[in-house]
C-alpha cells in the first residue's frame, strides 16, 4: 500500500525531527500549486514541485526503528531574488546551506554559478542548497524559500 508523506514522517521520525518534518510539510500544502509526488523508485525520497518547476527533493530515512534523519535539498538557479523580503539572519542561513559541486557523478561538475539571495556563487551542484534534520531557525529559512518560490 502507498503510504503519503506524512504516514512516513509519522512511522521513521520521532520528537524534534517529526515535529519539524511535519511543519515543513504543512507549510507546504497550504501553498498554491505546490504538489508533493513519491520518488517512483520508492526509495524514500519526495518531490516537490511548484507549477511543474522542481523546487526541492525530500528524503525521509526509512530504516523503520526511528532513524531521526531527513533532508531537504532546494534546487534552482535563483532562489530568492534581490528583493526578497527575508531578514539577514534568514539569509545567513541559506548561505551557510550552500550545497557545492563535490564532483560526484550527478553530472554537475564543475559546479555551477548561482544566485542565492542575491548573492552570486560558484561551484553550486544541481541541488543548491542542502538541510539535514533541520532545527527550527533552518525550518524557518526552508519556509521563507518555499514563500518566495510560491511568489515568483
Amino acid at each position: 500500500m502507498l503510504k503519503n508523506l506524512e504516514e512516513v514522517i509519522n512511522d521513521n521520525l520521532k520528537d524534534d525531527a517529526h515535529k519539524n518534518a511535519l511543519d515543513f510539510i504543512a507549510h507546504l500544502r497550504r501553498c498554491e500549486d505546490f504538489s508533493i509526488s513519491m520518488d517512483e523508485n520508492d526509495d524514500g525520497r519526495w518531490w516537490i514541485r511548484c507549477k511543474d518547476n522542481l523546487v526541492c527533493e525530500i528524503q525521509i530515512e526509512a530504516s523503520g526503528d526511528y532513524s531521526d534523519n531527513w533532508q531537504v535539498w532546494f534546487y534552482g538557479d535563483y532562489i530568492g531574488g534581490h528583493d526578497s523580503p527575508v531578514g539577514e539572519s534568514i539569509k545567513k542561513i541559506a548561505w551557510a546551506n550552500i550545497t557545492f559541486c563535490r564532483d560526484c557523478g550527478a553530472g554537475c561538475a564543475p559546479g555551477k554559478r548561482k544566485t542565492v539571495f542575491g548573492k552570486d556563487i560558484d561551484n553550486i551542484c544541481q541541488s543548491t542548497l542542502g538541510f539535514s534534520n533541520p532545527d527550527p531557525d533552518k525550518l524557518d529559512c526552508m519556509k521563507k524559500i518555499v514563500d518566495t518560490i510560491k511568489n515568483d
